[in-house]
């Protein structure tokens, strides 16, 4: 058992299933504070895994860490002031699973059932009907909509390459971005269930001033949240674009386009917290099995159904208690969406009007975050609790994010100025000012680093050293140049004066995978959290240790990812394009819904949700 015991501080969880597997034995995870005599007031987050006799409970642990035997075993203890001591019973102190759980399964086994009949169905009616006449009619649309094969099938939707438009380098950002965030989470979310072994490897304390946030190459992780601004810049241009193209030809219905948004979203989002809330707590074994199922019961028992009214970032308004916190992006997104379906007709009619507005909105939004900075002396700083202040005030709501959606909106409508003055992509106007353009793209590159980079001034040997006007430089007017250096990038790229940028970025490779963006935004999470959950011991911080687990993460996600798509995403997709439609419209006009809404009356509005370009986020 003093084998099987963790020794090493911080943190050593020890040997879960050496501690098992002896007869008589208990394994129990003890948390706790410990302060060095020479620096009282600097406490330490430890824990420890201890092996003990099968009588003791986690009331205990206290006793046995300073006890005589227990100093013995874990000799530093005794250099240590031990305080706040808790333990948790991963063996006896999980949940098994309940109705919930079953009921959960059996949603999901439905699903596969259905998708599988589906696929048998299409593939024996296609078998029979070469020209394929009898398999697209109305009346089998819904077996058809689930099959994975078959010309509405959901793999066949999945890789089809729909024809080349000239804002098709949004597909690259937007897979780009979403692992992005990927890699910011692989090393923010396991701290809230395994955490790491090694945290004065990580932040500059008593014990390591050469600690990994003094190098500035960090900020390539903890900027991941800029990905976010990426996302709403994204969702509020292709809004904006694809809805003035259709208040050329007809008026959408507001109405008709929020609803759709709802329903093409919300299923997709109700199987993922099935999942996370049913499934994923009872899959979780080792020392971290306890803490990843109270993470998930303490948020989700209260305050699952906001998830599905899109009221998450207000009820509860602490984001800390959200069923499933990464989906904050979805609340805010869908008031945005609705807010730009009156500003886009506004500015349709009457184009001062519409500015106006739009500069008013801005401007009020970033007046308020401007006042929370202040008020509550919020920072960029992670490692301390100026991160939970901001999380708690600013960071999730939809009054201090909304400049970025806004900034693509005004995208979309100078691209359809220049255009309605003759400056199109045909017309070829990188050659009449190819070194404008070439200026404009280096600024914006530059502008984009600078955001990126900046905040490690704020960290390591300068932590906390930025006063308020700082922060509010970054948190507010950051964001807004963020947000313009992407919209100067992207209409650069619409009208071919970045030849070599565009063709990476619309390579018709990343059109599956952006079509996957959506359903590897909500998974990734459950990957990353089901994987600590289960993890033997605490994680080790390393450069390459992350790279390791955010590439077996992404790959993970977006195979997950796969199967959502097949099993819901698309095949809502399909059937709601086909209930906008009348029953006897042919098979072609059905499948016109390609990797996003089909752009029929009341529609456009539509088209620029997840599943077709602009992609939530995360915390």
């Amino acid at each position: 058992m003093s084998l099987a015991t963790g020794k090493g501080l911080p943190k050593d969880a020890g040997k879960f299933g050496m501690c098992t597997s002896i007869p008589g034995a208990h394994y129990l995870l003890a948390t706790m504070t410990g302060a060095l005599p020479l620096a009282p007031s600097n406490a330490l987050q430890l824990g420890l895994g201890i092996c003990v006799p099968e009588a003791c409970r986690p009331g205990d642990v206290p006793l046995i860490l300073n006890s005589t035997i227990g100093l013995e075993i874990i000799p530093d203890l005794q250099t240590l002031t031990i305080a706040n001591v808790h333990a948790s019973d991963p063996i006896d102190g999980l949940a098994a699973p309940s109705l919930r759980c079953w009921l959960s399964v059996a949603v999901l086994a439905s699903l596969m059932l259905i998708s599988v009949l589906s696929t048998a169905f299409a593939h024996v009616s296609a078998s029979r009907h070469q020209d394929g006449s009898a398999f697209y009619c109305w009346c089998n649309l819904p077996s058809s909509a689930f099959s994975l094969i078959g010309r509405n099938g959901t793999l066949t939707k999945l890789v089809e390459q729909p024809p080349p438009k000239p804002t098709d380098s949004l597909n690259g950002l937007r897979v780009l971005a979403m692992a992005w965030i990927i890699l910011g989470h692989s090393f923010l979310m396991p701290e809230g269930v395994s955490g790491y072994s090694n945290p004065q490897d990580i932040t500059s304390s008593i014990l390591n001033k050469d600690s990994a946030e003094n190098n500035p190459m960090l900020m390539l992780i903890i900027q991941a949240e800029q990905s976010v601004d990426t996302f709403f810049f994204l969702s509020g241009f292709l809004l904006s674009h694809l809805m003035l193209k259709e208040l050329s030809n007809r008026g959408p219905n507001p109405v008709l386009a929020v609803l759709l948004r709802y329903f093409r979203l919300t299923p997709s989002l109700a199987l993922v917290m099935l999942v996370y809330y049913g499934i994923v707590p009872y899959l979780a074994s080792g020392p971290f099995a306890v803490i990843l199922q109270d993470s998930i019961f303490r948020r989700c028992d209260g305050s699952w159904w906001s998830e599905l009214t899109y009221t998450m970032n207000f009820i509860p308004f602490d984001s800390d208690k959200v069923c499933m916190g990464w989906t904050w992006y979805l609340g805010d997104d869908m008031i945005f969406f609705v807010l730009g379906c009156v500003l886009v007709p506004i500015y349709h009619r009457k184009k001062a009007l519409g500015w106006w507005l739009l500069l008013c909105l801005s401007g009020l939004s970033m007046g308020v975050t401007a006042w929370l900075i202040a008020r509550y002396h919020l920072s960029p700083y992670v490692f301390d609790s100026h991160y939970t202040e901001y999380s708690y005030y600013a960071y999730s709501k939809p009054y201090t994010r909304a400049p970025a959606y806004f900034v693509g909106i005004s995208a979309a409508w100078l691209l359809g100025t220049l255009e309605e003055k003759g400056l199109t992509r045909e017309s070829q106007p990188h050659r009449r000012h190819p070194l404008a353009a070439t200026a404009v793209a280096i600024l914006s590159a530059a502008v984009l680093c600078l955001v990126v980079f900046i905040p490690a001034t704020d960290f390591g040997a300068s932590k906390n050293s930025w006063n308020d006007f700082e922060s509010i430089l970054l948190l507010d007017f950051g964001r807004v140049a963020w947000a313009l250096s992407w919209a100067a990038i992207t209409i650069l790229c619409y009208y071919g004066c970045l030849p070599w940028t565009n063709s990476f970025l619309a390579h018709p490779a990343w059109t599956p995978l952006a079509r996957l963006t959506y359903g590897a935004y909500l998974l990734h999470p459950l990957v990353i959290k089901l994987a600590a959950g289960t993890s033997v011991q605490y994680y080790t911080f390393s450069g390459m240790e992350v790279c390791y687990r955010f590439v077996g993460n992404c790959f993970m996600a977006f195979s997950s990812a796969i199967a959502l798509w097949c099993l819901i995403e698309r095949p809502v997709m399909t059937l709601t394009s086909a209930g906008l439609k009348k029953p006897q419209a042919s098979a072609r006009k059905i499948e016109s819904s390609n990797s996003g809404p089909t752009l029929g009356p009341a529609a456009t509005c539509e088209s620029s949700g997840p599943s077709s370009g602009a992609l939530p986020s995360s915390p």
